[in-house]
């Protein structure tokens, strides 16, 4: 009897542990397809290539994308138009907490880089 009870222990266990890591598996790859995906979809909808930056821990996302700003005057619907995307599409992604940041394109790159200092010239 306890050959049977270790037995039906060791094959829940195992189902578990293989449920939850299917589910993982479709969340990491949709993730990953959805990076390729994502700037072609927003290239043919708003006419230019976007920067994207995708972030994923256990249950959140982090999506950053980089428009120009006569783009981002232009449209304001961007983050509604993101999210209907990931719902359609990608359905194991939009389970977890999905943040999106839209920004210009360039301007996190100018507050990464550090200005170069002028040295000053001694004059003898």
């Amino acid at each position: 009897m306890k050959k049977f009870f270790k037995t039906i222990l060791f094959l829940g266990g195992a189902a578990a542990a293989a449920h939850y890591g299917m589910k993982a598996y479709k969340r990491v790859n949709g993730t990953v397809k959805l990076s390729k995906s994502l700037p072609e979809f927003l290239s043919n909808v708003y006419g230019e290539f976007p920067k994207v930056d995708i972030t994923r821990s256990m249950n959140y996302l982090k999506i950053k994308i980089g428009f120009t700003q006569a783009i981002l005057d232009k449209h304001d619907d961007i983050e509604t138009t993101v999210r209907e995307y990931i719902d359609d599409f990608y359905p194991d992604v939009a389970k977890c907490s999905v943040e999106i940041d839209i920004h210009v394109k360039g301007e996190e790159e100018a507050e990464l880089e550090p200005e170069p200092e002028k040295e000053e010239e001694v004059q003898e």
